[in-house]
């Protein structure tokens, strides 16, 4: 009986899947530490000055400086709030946990705000550092990998802009999400499998792009943990499915919810506008303008507009999509790092890749954030092996290495300065894109709040050459152009910007400012109410609204909507002024 049990053993072990990778050197302790060190400092470097960088007047005032749940701080009200709402086309309850933690604990500070991004983004670094070092015992590799990851250019979007808190909050918990399921792997057990799992949905409630991970899971599963062998027709490959299944039920139910959110918000684009055809066709192109960009970092923008490719570029991206996916297939086996790497790359992306069209833009350097760990992969590991026997290329490939790292932490540093100001971030944007018609439109209310109104008025007449239906372009237009007394015209645009898009506030705003300038005062009060009830707490809306009280002979009803203007904002001058009038009128 104990030879029958020791043949059995002896042939279940044969048939286990031997290591995919080449023997290495043993892990140096020191080393690993001397490396971490390093990242920390080099990600530092680029990143520190954002402690400066205030709000951004894109997305930073509906996430945080303007969203009054957020602002009352971490309660119980406001964390139901976070697990229900589908406000600005998201539901992401832990990020917006996170930022009403940010209030709780340091106020209206934006620097307190940045530097909690560089946390998250630097942990997520050593974490990926952690994990590839542990399954390859690599640590140059590995080194380089979390390198890249944490330097790249295409980092900044993410790390220096406080709306993105969603990318590197969701990003830390996939990167934790690996080095504990490698630890899984290693001694498998309910208890760390549900520790897997509880991180996945940590990550999934911070942003639901990372439904695809537990196809990366997958990956991994093969290369670099060799957990079953090629072709994978093994029971031990059956057994790594389904032990995704509980992984993949989060992530559907994550993509029911997201979808529902930008559904019901107006975001995802009909299949009438944007036919499946033109889709694909975006889809490859974006596939290959982020190795584009992943390669060469330049032209970086907050937002690429969308444009239909010309087909020469279309069937050129197909073309190159399918070879690459063709060598990946041929080097399954000898260079199973590869293929891993290059469906970890193409499976990541998917979400966000333009199959279910979201909002205007084409691409974003954002979508690249965990997608890129797997084309840093394929490349890495493919050039370590193809040098490791000849000493001369590996010196050079070493160098070459180090070089791009330093070249990578100069770029992101310049390419940070970019998010300092809004006015500074949309004029670079705007020399290194074309027909930007949404950075045109907030160009322009920039210019405009400085006092520089013919410019503001030339942005959004550009933003209407592009797009001659974009309504905020009109409002913004009217509201230039009635502060400059030109109220004819004013008048046209505030129509063309309502009749496109009924629930603009500061349309009706502006609208009841026409209104009551030609006494037509009860006509005025109606668009300032409908104003504030579209944006309750507009201190603007609020003071005009007592203005066309009190001209109404109606000084009592007044006299609230302008102490609310000032409760709103102490120092507003129109409300101090109405409310002496109003109290005039009302003989106090």
């Amino acid at each position: 009986m104990g030879r029958a049990r020791e043949k059995r053993s002896a042939s279940a072990a044969s048939s286990r899947p031997q290591p995919v990778t080449k023997a290495a050197p043993a892990v140096s302790r020191k080393l690993s530490i001397v490396i971490c060190l390093l990242l920390a400092l080099a990600t530092i470097a680029i990143y520190a000055q954002t402690a400066a960088h205030g709000y951004l007047a894109y997305d930073d005032d509906q996430y945080v400086y303007e969203n009054h749940w957020v602002k009352a701080g971490l309660t119980a009200a406001n964390i139901g709030w976070a697990f229900t709402t589908f406000f600005y086309a998201n539901w992401h309850p832990l990020t917006w946990i996170s930022y009403m933690l940010d209030f709780s604990l340091w106020g209206e500070n934006a620097g307190a705000q940045h530097l909690e991004n560089l946390a998250f983004h630097l942990a997520s670094t050593l974490l990926l550092f952690v994990f590839l070092t542990r399954t390859t015992r690599r640590q140059w590799c590995a080194a380089l990998v979390a390198g890249i990851f944490a330097l790249h250019p295409l980092r900044v979007e993410s790390v220096a802009w406080i709306s993105e808190r969603k990318d590197v909050l969701s990003t830390f918990f996939l990167m934790l999400a690996l080095v504990l399921y490698a630890r899984y792997v290693s001694e498998p057990g309910l208890r760390r499998y549900l520790a897997v799992a509880l991180v996945f949905a940590l990550s999934l409630l911070a942003k639901p792009m990372a439904v695809t991970f537990p196809l990366v899971l997958l990956l991994v599963d093969y290369w670099p943990l060799a957990r079953f062998p090629w072709p994978p027709a093994s029971a031990l490959a059956r057994r790594a499915v389904l032990e995704k299944l509980p992984l993949l039920a989060l992530s559907t139910a994550a993509s029911i919810l997201t979808f529902l959110a930008q559904r019901n918000y107006g975001s995802v684009v009909s299949l009438t506008h944007l036919p499946v055809a033109a889709r694909a066709a975006n889809a490859a192109v974006a596939y290959v303008a982020y190795i584009g960009k992943a390669l060469w970092p330049s032209g970086l923008a907050v937002l690429y507009p969308g444009e239909m490719p010309d087909p020469g570029s279309v069937w050129l991206a197909i073309a190159l999509l399918v070879a690459v996916t063709v060598l990946a297939w041929r080097w399954i086996k000898t260079r199973p790092y590869f293929t891993v790497g290059w469906l970890w790359y193409l499976g990541m992306l998917v979400p966000v890749i333009g199959l279910v069209q979201v909002g205007v833009q084409s691409m974003a350097d954002r979508y690249t954030y965990m997608p890129m760990v797997g084309l840093s992969l394929a490349v890495v590991w493919t050039l370590a092996d193809l040098v490791e026997s000849r000493s001369a290329m590996r010196r050079t490939a070493a160098a070459a290495a180090a070089a791009s790292l330093v070249a990578f932490t100069a770029v992101s540093f310049h390419q940070t300065e970019y998010w300092k100001s809004s006015r500074a971030l949309f004029e670079h944007t705007l020399a290194v894109t074309r027909h930007n018609h949404i950075i045109e439109n907030n160009l322009g209310v920039i210019l405009g709040r400085e006092g520089d109104s013919k410019g503001a008025i030339a942005l959004y007449r550009e933003a209407l050459s592009t797009v001659p239906d974009y309504a905020d372009a009109h409002a913004n237009l009217a509201h230039e152009l009635l502060k400059a007394g030109d109220f004819a015209e004013a008048e046209k645009q505030l129509h063309e910007a309502l009749d496109e898009k009924p629930d603009i506030a500061s349309a009706h705003g502006d609208f009841g400012v026409l209104l009551a300038a030609r006494g037509q005062y009860e006509e005025a009060r109606l668009e300032f109410v409908r104003a504030l009830n579209i944006r309750p707490g507009d201190a603007d809306n609020e003071s005009n609204l007592c203005f066309a009280l009190t001209h109404l002979g109606r000084p009592r009803e007044a006299i609230p909507h302008c102490n609310t203007a000032l409760h709103i904002d102490p120092n507003h001058a129109n409300a101090k002024f109405n409310l002496q009038n109003a109290l005039q009128a009302e003989g106090r």
